[in-house]
């Protein structure tokens, strides 16, 4: 490591992020030069590309591992990981969004180290699958100020590049009766809105709790989703009302994960 990519480390550090061309504006050099350093740090496991630049690695590691998966989320995740294998066995690419149980989906697919390209706003999801046969890319964007998620108008901008075959994301909030989903972050809705518009599929994984629960901002219509996943089956008139709204409900029994371990 060079004088200027220990700089760049302490920088990095320091500031949470940094961009190429402002790194490269501040030590005099090219982007590409910067842009190959920052790919020697990654190389060296200091750091995890983005977008624009790079983020601490340690830092996504810390947050991976800051809470304990429940047998609901890991029951929710297995069933998903069925799903894509099952009724999507031609899947190219699929988005990954922000939450706990899309978090635990990502260790399932790091697991199996399928060769499909992953896109991401979470940087603890992204850090789940690095190093394996998966094509993890990132968004871009602003960190928010209580996770490892990237958000704001360079991460909405970033997923017009894109098209993926399934995009798997959470919820804070669900409506069978309207069909729609919701989450306590506006800045987060901005970006799922711009998700389930670049995606071929929609899944939902949520906990049962979620349901007949509205937060802050509406970020999916009916019409966005395909798929939800839940750790019980819903109650009958909650499946025929997500049916009407065209739906389908799997659920996965965390009583039964257990029985096989």
């Amino acid at each position: 490591m060079n004088k200027r990519q220990e700089e760049l480390l302490k920088r990095l550090h320091l500031k949470g992020m940094v961009e190429i061309s402002e790194e490269a504006n501040f030590f005099g050099v090219s982007g590409m030069t910067i842009r190959r350093d920052i790919r020697l740090l990654a190389k060296a496991g200091k750091v995890l590309i983005t977008l624009k630049g790079a983020v601490p690695r340690s830092d996504v590691h810390e947050q991976a591992a800051a809470s304990p998966p429940t047998p609901e989320k890991m029951a929710i995740a297995e069933r998903a990981l069925q799903l894509l294998k099952e009724e999507f066995p031609e899947t190219k690419s699929i988005m990954l969004s922000t939450g706990s149980t899309v978090l635990e989906f990502s260790k399932l697919l790091a697991r199996e180290d399928l060769p499909i390209a992953v896109l991401t706003n979470s940087l603890t999801v992204a850090t789940t699958l690095f190093g394996g046969k998966t094509k993890v890319m990132l968004t871009g964007g602003e960190l928010r100020n209580n996770s490892l998620d990237l958000i704001g108008p360079a991460a909405e901008q970033s997923l017009a590049n894109y098209h993926v075959d399934i995009l798997f994301t959470g919820c804070d909030g669900a409506d069978a009766m309207q069909g729609f989903f919701y989450t306590a972050d506006l800045n987060l809705a901005n970006l799922e809105n711009q998700s389930v518009k670049i995606a071929q599929t929609t899944v939902v994984l949520t906990t049962c709790d979620k349901f007949d629960r509205r937060s802050l901002a509406r970020f999916a219509n009916s019409s966005d989703i395909d798929y939800v996943i839940t750790d019980r089956e819903l109650t009958a008139e909650k499946k025929k009302m997500l049916a009407t709204n065209g739906i389908k409900p799997l659920f996965s029994d965390p009583n039964e994960l257990l029985k096989l371990k």
